[in-house]
């Protein structure tokens, strides 16, 4: 009967691959090739958004965006997870599955292909398609470009010198090598002016790039889930910063300031900032450029999130969160109990391991016990984290009475005393970095503070020779080296 069993199977596995082969050898009907693609309104819209969507898988991929931005400085404490541990511990190189996913960029490199194809496509289809008006592909086509200026700026604060890929058809690196980053972070500036020239300040529809609804929706929909002129200028403010042009910075942020009625950009209460209607469930004032994850959409995940790490019973099916801030690091970052985030960030204080309780949107739909979705969005850049960097700017620059003010108005907001006028001005900049680190906690800033801050040898292993030598970037991935012989390695990963 066995023998008789894999007999049929064989003859039924012939069959289907000759009638597979058979259906492979006759062209498609339903099957859209690149040349029909482009060619509608439709397509414009999938083709423009499959780049926010590259860029949030690009991002949420086994956690990615806090593995670069959050681990790295040490401020969670692992449990048992030996890849995780290895991040904290800047072993960049060992051998994990993870790992190579979070050294690997070929999904960032995704979506610029994707940008760089749209941008090629997009100009051509209000010919083919009367519907498609030119105003709104320069509004489709100006998102692409945010979306491909930013995701330059994400690589090079993870990989350092990255490959300049701006065409259709080059994606294939074999003669590519790393471009230096000031290059590239150029580049990303000028797209980010490019971009900025045809966006909206809001999706709202009175302004001249962006007339009535946008694709059928308000402003509600829309807010801080798409790129506008104020989520570009915030663009350039940290590209500018990430260069050490602190000049160039404040222009830019001074832009969004001026324009506060067009933004309704805002702060945002430490209440409203942990509710589960809040910041990180998204679309509201105070952020400026999130990546949604909406129920509604089906767009829920159970990883992806970082409370797919922090989180642990009862809130999920875990005796154990992977990560934690300890207790000792939770009253050494919030030294003043008057702090309102204090007790609001965290909760079960009194056990060995608290919880990370700041982000927390969980999804009460599905109701299987062992499994529960997350809905947070990654807040990419919020306006509390846009004025600390006003008020460093302003530091670094010789206005000191401007950043004192500015960071005494984000600590009276969190019923903080304000920081004395007889403080020097190397105090007020640490002062300013730990407001950063006490408000933007689990947000994934705290890595590129450290760099930005002159800070790595002093929250890690890592000496200031390391700093120099490369060590405050990943490595480029096995895969990537082998494929393009172009490509060198950084100097510290060698």
């Amino acid at each position: 009967m066995r023998k008789i069993w894999i007999g049929g199977l064989v003859v039924m596995m012939a069959a289907g691959w000759t009638s597979c082969k058979n259906m492979l050898d006759i062209e498609s009907t339903r099957a859209v090739t690149e040349e029909n693609m482009w060619a509608t309104k439709n397509d414009a819209w999938a083709g423009s958004f499959a780049c926010y969507g590259l860029l949030r898988a690009a991002m949420c991929n086994e956690n990615a965006y806090w593995s670069h931005g959050e681990l790295r400085a040490g401020q969670f404490t692992i449990t048992k997870r030996g890849d995780l541990q290895a991040v904290r511990d800047n072993r960049l190189t060992s051998n994990y599955v993870t790992m190579d996913t979070w050294r690997d960029w070929r999904k960032f490199y995704a979506t610029i292909a994707q940008c760089n194809l749209a941008i090629a496509k997009l100009p051509g289809i209000p010919a083919q398609d009367e519907r498609y008006s030119k105003t709104e592909m320069e509004l489709d086509l100006a998102q692409v470009r945010y979306i491909r200026a930013f995701t330059y700026f994400y690589m090079v604060r993870v990989w350092g010198d990255v490959p300049l890929i701006t065409e259709v058809g080059q994606g294939d690196f074999a003669t590519l090598p790393r471009t230096p980053q000031n290059e590239v972070l150029e580049f990303a500036f000028n797209e980010a002016t490019n971009a900025i020239a045809k966006l909206p300040w809001q999706f709202d529809g009175t302004h001249p790039e962006q007339t009535g609804n946008y694709r059928g929706q308000g402003i509600s929909h829309w807010r801080s889930i798409l790129a506008t002129k104020g989520a570009g200028f915030t663009l350039q403010a940290h590209i500018r910063a990430w260069q050490k042009d602190y000049e160039g910075a404040l222009a830019a942020i001074q832009v969004i300031r001026d324009n506060g009625s067009k933004t309704g950009y805002g702060t945002v209460s430490v209440t409203d900032l942990v509710s589960n209607a809040g910041t990180f469930r998204g679309r509201r004032n105070e952020n400026i450029f999130q990546l949604d994850m909406n129920f509604d959409h089906a767009e829920i995940s159970t990883t992806g999130q970082i409370e797919n790490w922090t989180l642990r019973a009862p809130d999920v099916a875990k005796k154990e969160a992977e990560i934690y801030v300890t207790k000792d690091s939770i009253l050494n970052i919030f030294p003043l109990a008057s702090d309102l985030r204090l007790t609001t960030f965290f909760t079960d204080m009194g056990s060995m391991q608290p919880m990370f309780y700041k982000i927390k949107m969980l999804n009460d739909a599905v109701k299987n016990p062992t499994l529960r979705f997350f809905n947070s969005a990654i807040v990419v850049f919020r306006y509390e984290e846009l004025l600390l960097l006003q008020a460093e700017c302003q530091l670094r620059t010789g206005n000191f009475s401007g950043a004192l003010t500015l960071l005494n108005d984000r600590r009276g907001n969190r019923n903080l005393t304000p920081v004395l006028n007889t403080v020097s001005e190397e105090q007020l900049l640490d002062e300013i970095f730990q407001e950063r680190r006490r408000e933007l906690i689990g947000e994934g800033w705290l890595w590129y503070d450290l760099v930005t801050f002159g800070k790595v040898p002093e929250f890690t292993g890592l000496s200031q020779a390391d700093v120099d030598n490369g060590a405050i970037y990943w490595p480029v991935s096995r895969a990537a080296l082998s494929l393009n012989p172009k490509l060198i390695q950084t100097n510290y990963w060698k």
